[in-house]
């Protein structure tokens, strides 16, 4: 959990970081208003404790503009006895509780588990409001598919019939043979196009594979890598693989009769996991197309639910994505075109699958609508569905991170119990 100080006290704002830094929180201090915003702007804090009695613009202001900007984000006012109306009027304004300093440690503590409580609350209800849409789209598309699939199976049946036609000893005196040819295979090649299209159509908001179990990672990493290997070399494109930080938490112990290769395993479908490594993979070739560096890591970690998350990440040395593409990049059939009609000014990419802001001109963005916009959303959808989540973020280091965080089969506990959920309906 990311706790936000605000006090222009440091010998109070730091020693109370650091004890919030023991219980395992990720914590900050600001000193005044703009130090503040600064601090929020590049790094989203779940809760924020906020002295009333600021310097320049005080608490009260800086909490309406914080309402504004970060919605998501919780304020627990901090004043002394003087500014008990300043509370009281910040109350008014969105804050969530008012402490007295000096503040007791405990006080502290539960204003943080209510904090993740109502984090995990919002969080749920955005999830269900996703899923829902994610199934009524998952009804048209589906629908669409098989409306579009009918006809066009027999236009790929047709044009083979042709182009075989055209193979006759007869057909050679034909004028124009060789045009005639080429036309015939655009058509099927171009059919073959929308026949995939269709089937991307038929997997958003539905998995690939109902077969679930602990997940070999790394070997289906390499299957990947492999199908793509063509690509890979193509374009000169390094994919450097490490998935030692998946260990075990400090503290941690396995149960006797528990493998740890078992245990620091995500549970899911390996049709699924391999389909969402594809798309991530695709996503760089494109993002990339005169080479660079790719790079898969992992991780595990426990949230402040007591969730257990084997995170993979794919960080990639590319131009990264630009701010107002961020937002869409999940979204099916989002193009980037009109953004780069209308400034021709983007000079980051945005993956050929989902939409992606590219380089004008670039060898990227001549894939552009291969896949309408499908790959990303598509691999999100699988994520969803097996109870994890796809997200992505610009490195400070350039290029994109994509975080794809995956339930664990098992977590150990502190005292070698395993805990965790080994159902069907549980994990990717």
């Amino acid at each position: 959990m990311r706790v936000l100080i605000v006090d222009d006290e440091p010998a109070f704002a730091g020693p109370l970081a650091q004890r919030l830094s023991l219980r395992g929180m990720e914590t900050r201090t600001a000193h005044d208003a703009g130090d503040a915003l600064n601090v929020l702007h590049d790094w989203p804090a779940e809760l924020v404790f906020l002295d009333v009695g600021l310097p320049g613009m005080d608490g009260v202001a800086l909490l309406k503009i914080m309402r504004e900007k970060h919605p998501q984000t919780d304020v627990v006012m901090l004043s002394g006895a003087a500014d008990m109306g300043k509370a009281v009027q910040a109350m008014r304004r969105g804050a969530f509780n008012w402490l007295s300093k000096p503040v007791d440690l405990e006080q502290v503590l539960e204003e943080c588990r209510k904090a993740q409580e109502r984090a995990a609350v919002r969080q749920e209800a955005a999830r269900l409001a996703e899923a829902a849409r994610w199934r009524s789209l998952g009804r048209v598309a589906e629908g669409v598919a098989h409306e579009v699939n009918n006809p066009l199976n027999i236009v790929v049946q047709a044009a083979g019939l042709i182009r075989d036609c055209l193979e006759e000893p007869e057909a050679q005196a034909l004028p124009d043979i060789d045009e005639l040819r080429e036309a015939v295979n655009t058509i099927r090649t171009q059919s073959l196009r929308v026949r995939e299209i269709t089937r991307k159509l038929l997997m958003v908001g539905h998995g690939l594979d109902a077969r679930t179990g602990p997940l070999d990672v790394a070997a289906i990493i390499d299957e990947v890598i492999e199908l793509l290997r063509h690509r890979f070399d193509a374009t000169g494109l390094q994919c450097l693989v490490d998935l030692s930080g998946a260990c075990l938490p400090e503290g941690q112990r396995m149960a006797d009769d528990l493998a740890v290769e078992d245990c620091l395993r995500p549970w899911g479908s390996a049709p699924e996991l391999r389909q969402i490594f594809l798309h991530l993979f695709e996503n760089a070739l494109d993002a990339m197309p005169h080479g660079g560096v790719v790079r898969v890591t992992a991780k595990v970690r426990r949230d402040g639910q007591g969730r257990s998350w084997y995170d993979l990440l794919v960080a990639d040395t590319g131009p990264g994505i630009a701010p107002d593409i961020m937002p869409h990049i999940f979204e099916p059939f989002f193009s980037s075109r009109a953004l780069q009609s209308g400034c021709g000014s983007h000079d980051q990419y945005h993956d050929s699958h989902s939409g992606s802001a590219m380089r004008p001109g670039s060898a990227a963005q001549s894939h552009m609508g291969r896949y309408a916009g499908l790959g990303l959303a598509v691999a999100r959808s699988l994520a969803h569905a097996r109870g994890g989540e796809l997200s992505a973020v610009n490195s400070q280091e350039g290029g994109a991170v994509f975080c794809l965080s995956l339930p664990l089969a098992q977590m150990p506990s502190a005292t070698g119990q395993a805990v965790g959920d080994r159902s069907p309906g549980g994990g990717l």
